[in-house]
């Protein structure tokens, strides 16, 4: 173990929150900025051939924004996402360091503590030697009942070194497991900032892990396409009905009629999508879906944040898996584009956190697994 007391001292948590902050400003803005151009030149009163190629532009500009979005989200989740677990693993060693340097009541000396997390009994023992003679040099008392009392203050020092050294150990695992993380996403940075040159990565989805990239094509959505999931009553029958209707993507009102099925339905349905798409069932977990859509919208398929920053920049986050417009449009399977539709939305997140974690059990599911405590992916 390399990391020191000293050395935890050092950390700073809330400054992690602060870059995260800026990150978040900086792709909003980027996310906005194209929006506002987009929309303007839309509404445009004109044809032909210039608007046409400016049209175009500003769809690859969309693509590209995009790009710059997710690789920047992902740095600002690893910021995040241990700001509260680097915190609490400082005070835990702070607290596990101030307990061994208390010195007891009576007047004996705190244990010696060193950087590393050695705790030394050896000054208190000697205290208690140094008080059992008389000014003259005189033994007190027998030395030899002195020996129980070294034996516990010892043990207490022991035990107090365990609970500081599996402190620190803790303490190092979370910084090196940040660390990785943000090299991870700098890494993702890097790869898009050095490509953005390259019109055709902007426009490129990236195939997701252990999926062939020739297996994501027309004919493995097209049997899924046939099913429309309405947002009719809770009769199943209704998905194929020629009444169905339709989802609106692009507005940030839900639609005011509930959609057909419930959870479990719509995940088994993504999943098979998903599969359809080459994704392998390993990858579908459906009770990591379960958590991030419990902790996200509560179920509810027309779940809207809008407190947020995402909102305050004019896209809220949106559905069972609150996802933004730009993720989600990014993330989308073919014939399943629409943002309101539980089963479109879990496809989109679910590809989403697998290209971004490589799993479903991304970190934020971990950690409710493991503590009851849920972070955003």
């Amino acid at each position: 173990m390399t990391l020191t007391i000293t050395d935890v001292e050092k950390w700073n948590p809330d400054k992690l929150g602060t870059a995260a902050t800026a990150i978040h400003k900086l792709y909003t803005d980027v996310d906005t900025n194209v929006v506002t151009s987009t929309t303007k030149i839309e509404n445009l009163q004109w044809d032909g051939t210039a608007a046409a190629a400016a049209k175009t532009r500003m769809e690859l500009e969309k693509a590209c924004a995009s790009k710059v979005g997710e690789a920047l989200m992902g740095l600002e989740t690893a910021f995040n996402l241990r700001v509260k677990e680097l915190g609490s693993a400082k005070d835990q060693v702070i607290s596990m360091r101030n307990i061994a340097t208390t010195p007891p009541p009576g007047g004996s000396p705190a244990f010696t503590v060193s950087p590393e997390g050695t705790v030394s009994p050896e000054a208190r023992i000697q205290w208690f030697r140094d008080h059992s003679k008389s000014s003259d040099g005189k033994n007190l008392v027998d030395p030899k009942t002195l020996d129980p009392l070294f034996i516990a203050i010892r043990a207490e020092a022991a035990a107090r070194e365990r609970d500081l050294t599996g402190a620190l150990q803790h303490a190092e695992s979370v910084a090196n497991t940040l660390v990785q993380e943000i090299t991870r996403a700098k890494t993702s940075v890097d790869e898009v900032h050095t490509k953005l040159g390259d019109p055709t990565y902007c426009v490129t989805s990236a195939a997701p892990a252990n999926v062939n990239p020739a297996s994501v094509n027309q004919n493995s959505t097209t049997q899924h396409q046939t099913q429309n999931y309405s947002h009719g009553n809770n009769n199943s029958s209704s998905h194929n009905s020629g009444s169905n209707i339709a989802y609106s993507t692009s507005s940030n009102t839900p639609p005011s009629v509930t959609p057909s099925g419930d959870e479990k339905e719509w995940i088994a349905q993504a999943k098979q999508i998903l599969i359809s798409m080459g994704y392998s069932p390993s990858q579908i977990d459906e009770h990591a879906l379960e958590v991030i859509i419990q902790n996200e919208s509560s179920g509810n398929p027309h779940a809207i944040n809008g407190d947020d920053i995402n909102a305050q920049q004019g896209h809220p986050s949106k559905g069972l898996m609150q996802t933004i417009d730009s993720t989600f449009n990014r993330w989308a399977a073919p014939g399943h584009t629409d943002i309101w539709n539980p089963v479109d939305n879990i496809v989109a997140g679910a590809r989403y956190s697998i290209d971004r974690y490589g799993t479903l059990n991304h970190p934020g599911v971990v950690s409710y697994d493991q503590t009851g405590v849920y972070h955003g992916y």
